[in-house]
């Protein structure tokens, strides 16, 4: 629990006074974490596809698994990160957060929704602003609200910011589109671990 209050009070810590970021060097250090075993994440990545176009036909499906599966590739970034033991198993632990990560997927889902509905900009601003949501989640073993609140209002202080991450990503996993689809294969794991990079930089896991 002590790690937990931790990373509480350095979000607490830096939504009042701010903080740097570097989107390009959460690539680079998302890089460094992905290639340190890419077959691991380019075969969880096969099968989270798999698994994802199986959810897809029964109902609530993709709604049940989304959130656990994107986990994991948080969890073995972490693992990589701190040197500490993993192995393909690992990559499911995201299931042992299931019912939070099921409740801030659709909650955020609906609230992003209903953003981009009503007027666009609003829908863009929480997509981005629950970037953090799931790690805190994970990391700090918050309900899905409080990780819900806590990512919006820490994005918030540097929204544009981070809003380039998410947008470097995007064209980085276009261009992984266009390379015949497979390379989304390298691309989704990398963006995975270019998020938790800046997590890990910017709050901590520890």
């Amino acid at each position: 629990m002590e790690v937990v209050s931790k990373i509480k009070e350095k979000a607490e810590h830096l939504i009042q006074q701010g903080y740097q970021t570097d989107a390009g060097g959460y690539i680079r250090r998302g890089w460094e974490i992905f290639q340190e075993n890419m077959g691991l994440f380019i075969a969880y990545t096969i099968l989270v596809i798999l698994i994802s176009v199986a959810a897809a036909f029964i109902p609530f499906g993709s709604l049940l698994v989304s959130g656990p599966l994107m986990a994991g590739f948080y969890i073995v970034a972490n693992k990589i990160s701190k040197g500490e033991p993993y192995e393909f198993g690992t990559f499911f632990k995201g299931f042992d957060f299931f019912v939070p990560l099921l409740l801030y997927t659709l909650i955020g889902g609906i609230f992003i929704a209903l953003g981009l509905v009503a007027l666009i900009v609003p829908g863009i601003y929480l997509a981005v602003a629950y970037t953090f949501a799931p790690l805190f989640i994970v990391f700090a073993k918050m309900e899905f609200w409080d990780g819900m609140e806590y990512s919006r209002k820490l994005i918030t202080k540097k929204w544009w910011n981070l809003f380039g991450l998410v947008l470097l990503l995007m064209l980085i996993n276009m261009a992984g589109t266009l390379a015949f689809l497979v390379g989304l294969l390298f691309t989704i794991p990398l963006s995975y671990c270019a998020i938790y990079a800046a997590f890990e930089d910017i709050v901590g896991t520890e």
